[in-house]
């Protein structure tokens, strides 16, 4: 009996056990499901909080740089012709374009003038929308005549300029917040652009530059990019990428006569990054269609501009697109100068060459001063940027040496080599186009302003990268959640320790008040004003130029844009005002252009600059003359004539048949 019972037993105590154990099982499976939902809704909260931060950081930039232009100039209480002068150079002439057409008769009457030009070269008719990038100035001024007048055009300008530069943070710090996993490192990576301004952006007191629209759509693009190439991105969020991509390329070619400079430079890296097997070919050609759709595309809108047409970028494009093994090289006369400086950088000599020399003698395009790392060293971003891009070439080399060194495709999977970079071709893309962006930079000062802004990009968003300190970590027996930590924590500690350093002093920007005062320049543009015909024509300086078109809308024989070689070969010509020339050369080259009044400045007739750079010193060399206080030299030769913008001064008898005073 006892026996029976026994057996009966058994398979109850059995039945239990089974019993208990899928309790057991279910009770994991439904911990696992809540710690899933759990992490779903943290990961959405930190996605909320991030870019809400995000946003806020935009829009507080965009006041910001308001202010400080606003402190500058102290823009809303001095007259509109010292608004219009604080725009330097080719800005006066872009904005020039703007005014044009918001004071028009009709919009359409004012684009039809900006189509069939005559003052900006005189003597010329040219059409403006295809020599100039000034697409952003008559989307500017048509919104201004559809939908508002309630503000002054000037402000609806200069306010949508500052907008974009908020978006231009937005796109830094979701880059970042990318590359590291944290969207503290890209409040970090807007810290670090905002509190080296001076190293970071021009943009306070030349808002109306192409760049200063062209980066917001650069950097949104590179915000897209790095997205679009990060692993297990879903068929719909790579569609969006595209979209965003296609729509920020299209616009920063647009507005930005430079773009195709560096998107040779993007579609170098993009060749790069498919080259090393980080990206499959599909995205790689996606990227190659765009950029060769959005060159066409502004092309056709500039009226088969022939500088876009034969652009490296597009030959680049188009060769990777087909072959991705060959580039092929065109040149038109429109960019030739630019070749020419390209091949001066390089070491090769240019010898007298007027149009380069005037670029090579220009600061912002001669090499960057070293004492810029001591200041960017000062506020944080460089140390963080240079251990960053190291740690990730060399990486880089040994990731490629390991594939390479594996004999199938399989071998190069992630689960047969789990290494960092190959499920992260977002940072190889980020290394590679800093690298370009980087050697642009250093030969070039003027593009320094591309550089340092993706040196906060980049040194953020690897210094403070959540995988890279997980493995550091994890490899020296240190927990999951103690590494999670630190690589929030990292972010905070550089946060803290910037905002130490150089928040006192960007506070102390906000406190100082200035005014913009240029009083010889308002006095000229008020006699241009009052005292020449409404059709006079002017020569002077390509920067002065500029703010007589935009001031007084006279006529002008040559103006900054550089871009086209009969514009060059003219300013070449009537720049001889500073050369030694007799007053019979002068005044037939000037009537050949149409020239009524010449604006003579001591600046350049008697400048202090660099023995070699001055403007005099170039007109000297290509006329064959042996420079003031230089040596005779092979080719050049000593000249009895004096100096043009000398003599007349003087009252010579010589000049009185050709040249009167006017002021």
């Amino acid at each position: 009996m006892s026996e029976l019972r026994r057996r009966r037993a058994g398979p109850g105590k059995e039945k239990n056990r089974h019993a208990n154990g899928r309790t057991k099982a279910d009770q994991q499976q439904t911990e696992s499901r809540k710690e899933g939902v759990s992490y779903i809704w943290f990961s959405y909260a930190n996605l909320l909080v991030g870019a809400t931060i995000a946003l806020i950081v935009g829009v507080k930039y965009a006041l910001y740089v308001r202010e400080l232009h606003e402190n500058d100039m102290w823009f809303s209480n001095i007259g509109q012709i010292e608004r219009e002068i604080s725009f330097r150079t080719e800005s006066g002439l872009y904005f020039s374009y703007y005014k044009q057409i918001v004071l028009a008769p009709s919009l359409f009457q004012g684009i039809y003038d900006v189509m069939h030009d005559n003052r900006t070269e005189h003597l010329r008719t040219i059409n403006i929308l295809e020599r100039f990038n000034i697409y952003q100035e008559v989307i500017l001024a048509a919104l201004y005549r559809i939908f508002t007048n309630t503000v002054e055009y000037v402000y609806f300008y200069i306010d949508t300029v500052f907008g974009l530069h908020g978006m231009y943070m937005v796109s830094l710090f979701a880059s970042s917040w990318m590359l590291s996993g944290s969207w503290l490192a890209g409040l970090l990576s807007a810290c670090f652009y905002i509190f080296n301004k001076n190293d970071t952006t021009r943009m306070s007191f030349t808002i109306p530059l192409r760049e200063s629209f062209g980066f917001p759509f650069l950097f949104a693009q590179i915000a897209f990019i790095t997205f679009y190439f990060k692993k297990n991105v879903s068929s719909f969020a790579q569609i969006v990428c595209l979209v965003g991509i296609a729509v920020s390329t299209f616009f920063f070619t647009l507005v930005w006569q430079f773009a195709q400079f560096i998107l040779l430079l993007e579609s170098m890296a993009f060749f790069g990054t498919y080259s090393l097997g980080f990206i499959p070919k599909y995205k790689a050609r996606s990227l190659y269609l765009i950029v060769i759709g959005s060159l066409i595309g502004v092309c056709i809108l500039q009226f088969v501009n022939d500088m876009i047409l034969c652009s490296l970028a597009l030959s680049f494009a188009v060769a990777s697109l087909t072959l991705m093994t060959f580039h092929v090289l065109m040149r038109v006369e429109s960019d030739e100068h630019i070749f020419k400086f390209v091949k001066s950088k390089f070491g090769y000599g240019i010898g007298r060459d007027f149009d380069s020399l005037l670029y090579l003698c220009e600061a912002a395009f001669k090499s960057l001063p070293t004492d810029m790392y001591s200041r960017l060293s000062t506020g944080v971003v460089f140390p963080c940027y240079v251990v960053s891009l190291i740690a990730v070439l060399c990486l880089l080399a040994y990731t490629v040496f390991v594939n390479w060194s594996r004999k199938s495709e399989a071998d190069t999977s992630e689960e047969s080599s789990p290494l960092f970079l190959n499920s992260h071709a977002e940072v190889v893309y980020q290394a590679i186009q800093s690298v370009f962006f980087g050697a642009l930079a250093i030969s070039t000062l003027r593009f320094k302003f591309l550089w340092t802004p993706h040196m906060c990009l980049f040194a953020s968003g690897i210094f403070c990268n959540q995988s890279f300190w997980k493995a550091v970590l994890n490899k020296i027996g240190i927990k999951h959640i103690y590494a999670k930590f630190t690589g929030h924590a990292v972010p905070a500690m550089l946060l803290a320790l910037l905002l130490f350093i150089r928040l006192p002093k960007a506070l102390k920007d906000l406190r100082d008040l200035r005014e913009f005062y240029d009083p010889d320049t308002v006095e000229l543009m008020k006699w241009i004003n009052e005292n020449s015909p409404p059709d006079a024509s002017f020569t002077g300086s390509m920067q002065l130029l500029a703010g007589v078109k935009l001031c007084t809308n006279r006529h002008i024989t040559n103006h900054p844009h550089y871009e086209n070689k009969f514009l060059r070969e003219r300013t070449k010509q009537v720049y001889q005002i500073y050369a030694r020339r007799t007053p019979k050369e002068v005044h037939e080259i000037l009537r050949q252009h149409g020239t009524d009044y010449i604006i003579l400045e001591n600046s350049i007739c008697l400048s202090q600059q660099d023995r070699g750079c001055r403007l005099v010193d170039l007109l000297d060399l290509d006329n064959g003359h042996v420079i003031d206080g230089g040596q005779l030299e092979e080719g050049l030769q000593f000249t009895s004539v004096p100096r043009f913008c000398k003599a007349i001064k003087r009252d010579i008898k010589s000049f009185s048949p050709y040249f009167k005073e006017s002021i």
